[in-house]
């Protein structure tokens, strides 16, 4: 993802300096035309930047929508999962969770950090390695792992002490 960033930025430089050779030059019907669409151009190549930057759409206020989380999190597997103590109350996987689930696994999360909860979801939910991880954020693999070890750490713990998590009937 890093390399794309970096080719989408310097397309950009490369595209807004051809738009401005073009707006330097003597204007004929034909060069407005062409530096409409490097206009149009350097526009789409922001609003990609921004969105690979910031992992979510330009201009929303939230990244990836919650429900799509739990979605997503009903497919991890069952290593993973077993740190809220006991399997989800569907046996199979359904792309919907029922609401005490999703409560669960929100109290579960609650207990993390940003950054740890970040991590752990990345790793649990998005499937990117310990080593990719590591590369993005610009750590060591073990502080990935580190991190992902506390962050179970601390679900566990905060599944055993919580009342909220004792039962669903």
């Amino acid at each position: 993802m890093i390399e794309l960033l970096y080719e989408y930025k310097q397309t950009l430089r490369q595209t807004k300096k051809l738009r401005d050779q073009l707006n330097e030059s003597k204007q004929t019907p034909k060069d407005e035309e062409d530096l409409d669409q490097y206009n149009h151009m350097i526009s789409d190549l922001q609003y990609i930047i921004e969105w690979i930057e910031r992992g979510r759409q330009p201009y929303s206020r939230r990244g990836i929508d919650r429900r799509e989380v739990y979605r997503r999190l009903v497919f991890m597997d069952e290593e993973s999962m077993s740190v809220l103590g006991r399997p989800l109350n569907d046996h199979e996987p359904s792309p919907e969770l029922n609401q005490f689930d999703r409560e669960r696994l929100e109290d579960a999360l609650s207990a993390l950090n940003k950054k740890e909860k970040d991590i752990y979801l990345m790793n649990k939910v998005e499937q990117i390695s310990y080593e990719r991880i590591a590369e993005m954020l610009g750590v060591h693999k073990s502080t990935v792992q580190t991190y992902i070890q506390r962050a179970e750490k601390k679900m566990v713990e905060q599944t055993e002490s919580s009342l909220f998590c004792v039962s669903d009937g």
